[in-house]
This record gives C-alpha cells, sequence and structure tokens, in this order.
C-alpha cells in the first residue's frame, strides 16, 4: 500500500529516540496489535510488532537480534542462521534454541557483555515469566536482579551511520507495566517505559485504504466513493484495533456486504447485528405511539412528547455521531414519586419492541456501596466474581439492542456514575476482564427524585416543589437542583452535560389526571376479574364513594392511587367474594364502600339473565 504521508507511530519515534540513552526498554499496551510498518519509502503495511521490532533496531544499526519467550525459547532474528545463538553460549538447533527463565537469566549476562556492533534481545510476552508479582520465586527474583544490576554495568558503543553510541539493548514486551516488580523498573534511569497505544485515525486510514479495495463491489466503484467508503469506515471504527479492522474486513467479504454498507459490517463486529436494527423499527408504529403512550402515562403531555422526539431521533439516525459509538438515546427522567417516569420507560420498550419486560433495569439504589461497579462491569483478576462478568455488561453483551434503565440514578455512589461518561461519551464500557461491550444500540433512561425536596436547615427533608405551583414553576425548581446537585454535591458537571437537554422533568398528578387514572385502573381491574369469571359491576354511588377515597391523597402519585384501589376495592371484594362463596358465571354488584379500619363493600349477587 502506497502512503505518501508515512509517520512512524508515537511509540516507535519514542524508541529510537532514546536507544543511545538506555540500556533496556519495556513496551506495553496495545502490544499484540498489528502496527503499521514502512517496508518501502512511501509503502506501508500492517504487521505484527514482532516483525516490525526487529526491522527498526536492524535499521538503526544492531548488527545482531534474536528473542526469547517461554515457548519457543530463544530463536535468531538478525541472522536467521542462529550463528548469534552460538555466541550467546547457546546451542541452537535450525536457527532456535530451548531454554526456559533459568537460560534466559544466564544469557542476559553473555548478551550485554557481548563485543563487538551493538546486538538486542527482545523478550517477548515478559509478563508471562512472574506468577505473582508480590511473591516472586527465587528463579524470577534472580532473573530480575540480575536484569536490573545489567541495566546500570551496560555499556555504549557506535553504530548506525551516524555512529549513535547503542547499547546492548534489552527490550521486555509485557501486557501492563505493572506485570514487571517495581523495584526493577520504577526509578530505575536506565529503563526506559513506552506504552504503545490504540491506533488513531491516521493509523486506521492508512491501513483502511488498502482494506476498502478488498470488499465487494469495491472494483468497480468510482474514487470518490471509495474515498467515502474509507471515511465511513475511518469515523466507525474509532476505538478499534487494527486486528479489528481486519477482521471487519474480512466479515465483510464472508456475509457479501457491499463497500458502501461497511457500517453494517462493522455493527457486526461489534454487536452482532449486521443490519440496522433501528431502521427495521415501523415507523408507522412510532407515527402512531403517541395515542399509546398516553394511554397508559396520565397527564404528562409535554414529557411525553419529549420522549417521541428522542425516540424519532434515534430510529432515525439523525443528529448521531458521524463516528458513531455512542448510544442511540439517552434521556433523564425527573420528578415526583408515582407520576409515570418508570411507566414512560416501560411503556417506550412496549413501543420499540412490542414486550414492555423486554428492558433491562438496575435499581441504583442497590449500588450505593464504593465498590459496588464491580456488581456492574465485573471484577478485576484476582478478586472475587472475576469469572462471572458484570451485570451490565453482561446483558448489553446478550441484548444490545435494548432500553436500559438505571432508576433512582441519584442513590448510586459517584464512582459508579464516573462508569457512565464512558458510556455516554464513546458508546463503550471497559468490563472488569478489560473485554469492551458496546452501547451503540442501546437506549439509555435514567429516573431521578432529585430536586422534589431538599435538606432544611436541621438537615431534615422540605418539600421543593408543591402540587400548588404551575408545571413552570416546577420544572424550573427541579432543573436548579438537578443543576446543583451534578455540579455542586457531586462535582461530576460533565455527567450532566453530556446528557444536554433531554432531561425530562415530570408534573405533579392534578386532580383531572387523578381521575383518569382511577378510572382506568378500576375499569381494567372489573376486567380482570370478568376474565377469572366474575361479572362484577359498581353502581354510581359506590364509584364516587370510592374514588373519594383513593383520590384523598395525591402526594404519591398514581402509584398512591393504586394502593388505595388496592386497599379500598381489590381486597374487600377478594374477601367479599371468599366469604359469600361467590359462583363463577354469575353478576355481583357493589353497592357500596364503608371505610374503617378494614374497608368493607356491599356485594349484592345479581341472577344472570
Amino acid at each position: 500500500m502506497r502512503d505518501s504521508s508515512v509517520e512512524r507511530a508515537r511509540w516507535l519515534r519514542d524508541l529510537l529516540r532514546f536507544l543511545p540513552l538506555r540500556s533496556q526498554f519495556v513496551l506495553s499496551g496495545n502490544t499484540r496489535d498489528l502496527q503499521m510498518h514502512e517496508i518501502a519509502p512511501g509503502e506501508v503495511t500492517a504487521t505484527p510488532l514482532s516483525r516490525v521490532l526487529p526491522d527498526r533496531l536492524k535499521e538503526a544499526g544492531y548488527a545482531r537480534i534474536a528473542s526469547f519467550d517461554l515457548l519457543n525459547g530463544f530463536r535468531g532474528i538478525e541472522p536467521a542462521d542462529g550463528s548469534f545463538l552460538t555466541q550467546l553460549g547457546l546451542t541452537p538447533t535450525n536457527g532456535a534454541a530451548a531454554g526456559g527463565i533459568d537460560l534466559l537469566s544466564a544469557t542476559l549476562e553473555r548478551h550485554v557483555g557481548a563485543e563487538g556492533l551493538p546486538v538486542a534481545l527482545i523478550v517477548d510476552f515478559a509478563s508471562r515469566l512472574v506468577a505473582r508479582n508480590e511473591a516472586l520465586s527465587p528463579a524470577e527474583h534472580q532473573l530480575f536482579s540480575r536484569a536490573l544490576i545489567l541495566s546500570h554495568s551496560a555499556r555504549a558503543r557506535p553504530a548506525g551511520e551516524r555512529r549513535l553510541p547503542y547499547f546492548n539493548t534489552i527490550v521486555w514486551i509485557v501486557d501492563k507495566e505493572g506485570d514487571l516488580p517495581d523495584w526493577f523498573l520504577v526509578g530505575n534511569p536506565r529503563i526506559r517505559h513506552i506504552p504503545i497505544g490504540r491506533p488513531d485515525h491516521v493509523a486506521r486510514r492508512s491501513m483502511i485504504r488498502s482494506l476498502v479495495r478488498g470488499l465487494p463491489g469495491a472494483q468497480k466503484a468510482e474514487q470518490c466513493e471509495l474515498d467515502k467508503c474509507t471515511q465511513a469506515f475511518v469515523d466507525e471504527t474509532e476505538g478499534l484495533l487494527l486486528l479489528d479492522l481486519s477482521a471487519v474486513a474480512q466479515l465483510a467479504r464472508s456475509e457479501g456486504v457491499q463497500f458502501d454498507r461497511i457500517a453494517d459490517a462493522v455493527r457486526r463486529f461489534k454487536v452482532g447485528v449486521t443490519e440496522d436494527p433501528w431502521r427495521k423499527i415501523s415507523r408507522d408504529k412510532i407515527s402512531s405511539g403517541e395515542e399509546f403512550v398516553r394511554g397508559r402515562v396520565k397527564g404528562q403531555s409535554h414529557a411525553v412528547t419529549h420522549m417521541l422526539d428522542i425516540v424519532k431521533r434515534a430510529v432515525t439516525g439523525i443528529g448521531q455521531s458521524p463516528r458513531g459509538g455512542r448510544p442511540r438515546g439517552v434521556v433523564f427522567l425527573a420528578g415526583p414519586t408515582g407520576v409515570g417516569k418508570t411507566e414512560l420507560a416501560k411503556t417506550i420498550t412496549s413501543l420499540l419492541f412490542g414486550d414492555e419486560s423486554a428492558y433491562i433495569r438496575f435499581d441504583m439504589s442497590e449500588f450505593s456501596a464504593e465498590h459496588s461497579d464491580q456488581r456492574l462491569i465485573g471484577a478485576p483478576p484476582g478478586y472475587i466474581g472475576y469469572d462471572v462478568g458484570g451485570e451490565l455488561t453482561n446483558a448489553i453483551r446478550e441484548k444490545p439492542f435494548s432500553v436500559v434503565l438505571f432508576d433512582e440514578i441519584e442513590k448510586a455512589h459517584p464512582r459508579i456514575l464516573d462508569k457512565f461518561l464512558q458510556v455516554l461519551d464513546d458508546g463503550v464500557l471497559t468490563s472488569g476482564r478489560g473485554d469492551r461491550v458496546y452501547f451503540s444500540e442501546a437506549f439509555i433512561v435514567f429516573t431521578s427524585n432529585l430536586g422534589i425536596y431538599v435538606p432544611g436547615p436541621s438537615g431534615e427533608r422540605i418539600a421543593n416543589v408543591t402540587p400548588e405551583e404551575t408545571f413552570e414553576g416546577v420544572r424550573r425548581k427541579v432543573r436548579s437542583e438537578i443543576e446543583k446537585h451534578f455540579k455542586q454535591v457531586l462535582n461530576r458537571p460533565e455527567i450532566l452535560n453530556r446528557i444536554g437537554e433531554n432531561v425530562i422533568v415530570f408534573d405533579f398528578i392534578r386532580p383531572d389526571v387523578a381521575n383518569e387514572i382511577f378510572d382506568h385502573m378500576v375499569n381494567n381491574l372489573l376486567s380482570d376479574v370478568k376474565s377469572l369469571g366474575y361479572d362484577v359491576t359498581l353502581t354510581e354511588g359506590a364509584r364516587e364513594g370510592l374514588r373519594g377515597l383513593c383520590l384523598a391523597d395525591l402526594s404519591n402519585g398514581g402509584r398512591g392511587i393504586r394502593n388505595q384501589v388496592e386497599s379500598h376495592l381489590i381486597n374487600p371484594l377478594s374477601r367479599g367474594l371468599f366469604d359469600s362463596g361467590a359462583e363463577a358465571g354469575r353478576r355481583y354488584r357493589i353497592e357500596g364502600v364503608r371505610p374503617g379500619a378494614s374497608t368493607t363493600i356491599d356485594l349484592v349477587s345479581e341472577h344472570s339473565p
């Protein structure tokens, strides 16, 4: 692949810069990924680190290069005939020599003291040399003690065209910097730690240019179409490795995904869904969804309209970041208890999936402890529960296309809130096992009671808003308290910034709405009773008497009305039908409701016509 603007990776520039200054190096991070490698002027290819590193060391002026890992032992790279291994006191066969940690320890000294032009030894998979970092075995301790001493005793000699003073270099390749003993690495002026980061957009673009031409349909495409595909490929793969890019291209070829639909192949790679599931949702269903939602969520016209706008945006994809990744929708529902926040989330789930139970719900009051984030994302290696994974990460892996409800988010520990930054920004969460879990197809819903009550002078809870206020007054006060909570109490304004204007404030249940809710609940109850074989009706007087009992206190919203209906109708009706030996198929009439310590009803049996 030709590239006129080839730039060496940052880690490689750092390595070459410090070769004359340090005797040993530790490479960590993205070491198992492919690396962009210039094999000829202006010609680059994606190559494993095990090839890039020796080539660059040879180019810098190292005359002989060998590698070591626990599986393959020692291997001569430059020259490949094993003569360098012989000079190190090894007995190679076909350019390789078996050996373990003890032989490596002994070989290090001969390597560092080798005469002539500078030489290099690459110790790959060095993280596996240590079983327990905090409790080294005698062999492990001897290895790194010797390496520590040799790092200080090493002497440089001129090499290369510029005659720079290079050492007999040792390069340790590890997963994480902390995999090696701290006393060996930390504070050692003769060792340079160099992290290898994930590929940036420049590296991805360099590789993607060659990958695009191999995609289905690309051979006959115009250059402008290929450029457009390249840009889409780059945008959609933010955060992916070069190995992942190659896998996406292979997936597209094996499943016949056309080059101009590369986003579908990326989506399949990330979450296992080839087509965009949001675009498969019936537009007619969403268009007519307002009546469906308003039938279940009473008295919240503003909330319903705003929520449906966000849903429509999620379905159409308008406003999505060109780089993709972010959740399809994010909404923060705030307001008094029992006004329909959770019900709205359930209703939207039912609208999208046809099943209100299809949402993933987390009661954040269960995550108030400092380390409860491990329940969500999984425990790190070495801790109990590591093999189980996290509740959130597991759920999204199983159902990437879903509504995720975080109920009473203000009760979660601030440490957990920090995890949401990653989700809201990039649509990705790294599990305790190190896996990346994608939220790009999820619809995120937060609910909260923030702003309804505020602390009083003595620490007691006092009402910040009351039903006597207008909805505009309620909304203004609630929004103000939410901002205060995130900015001043939590000191995390960035979380609220990522939610943006998708904070939806619910109104109190007003008397007219309460009447609607009451009639809806009672009618549904009588319908359910009829399905059980009992035809029960209410006289007008009994209904109004029941209405007065159930709507006397609206402070707990619709949930409070449901509780009152249960107390004043469901319980006494069940009692009356049971005690009277009611028979299925007969008709009954409730003529009165008499409150008391235990509400009773006047239940009259009627003969069927």
